[in-house]
């Protein structure tokens, strides 16, 4: 795994300082694509934790693209289990200011939801929690399209806000337990909000 991260890390920034080389004129490159189909990686909470799929087009200095992550983990401690999932689904849009510098503007929907079941004794007690936040994401970058449709870049920073998020808490629950779910609800809504620094997506433009 170490070895495998090693070699991503190095293609990548490899791929960064070759990539002003190959991409002279990525704005022609952009503007002779009509599909883009990337992968998005790096410091941002609600992207580490559901990497999306990027799927758009290309439409004069704009570039308009859906984003699409799920992830869904499970988890057993003693006589508790839950299982939970995440979604990180939105519209993702950048205006490019010449060739390769952009101004990012973003809309996503982020949802969690989680069930939690816990046996005590001959009783079982369950209960739920879903946090939904609407973000709006602002921030600045560097994306570039090489000749044979290799597209690569970062955005440099990324500002999220909310625009409105919700948590809801059902179910069985002792009092310290809704109170624990409750305050979890109000972390996850932080997390989806939270802006990122060096955001990169890797991709091909055809």
């Amino acid at each position: 795994m170490k070895i495998l991260f090693k070699i991503s890390v190095s293609v990548i920034c490899t791929s960064f300082l070759i990539s002003p080389l190959f991409a002279a004129d990525s704005a022609g490159n952009r503007a002779d694509s009509s599909i883009l189909i990337g992968y998005q990686t790096g410091a941002h909470l609600a992207t580490m934790i559901a990497p999306p799929l990027r799927i758009g087009t290309f439409v004069g200095d704009w570039e308009i693209a859906l984003d699409m992550g799920s992830n869904s983990w499970t988890n057993t401690s003693g006589s508790a289990s839950g299982v939970a999932t995440y979604k990180n689904q939105g519209l993702n849009t950048r205006y490019f200011v010449g060739n390769s510098f952009n101004i990012l503007a973003a809309i996503h929907n982020r949802e969690y939801s989680a069930k939690v079941t816990e046996t005590s004794g001959s009783n079982t007690y369950s209960g739920t929690l879903d946090a939904k936040a609407t973000v709006a994401t602002f921030g600045i970058g560097n994306h570039w399209l090489m000749d044979w449709g290799l597209y690569i870049g970062a955005d440099w920073f990324m500002a999220g806000s909310a625009l409105s998020q919700s948590s809801t808490v059902a179910g069985e629950f002792t009092t310290s337990g809704k109170k624990d779910a409750e305050d979890l609800g109000k972390f996850v809504n932080q997390v989806s909000t939270a802006g990122g620094v060096l955001v990169f997506t890797v991709g091909f433009a055809f």
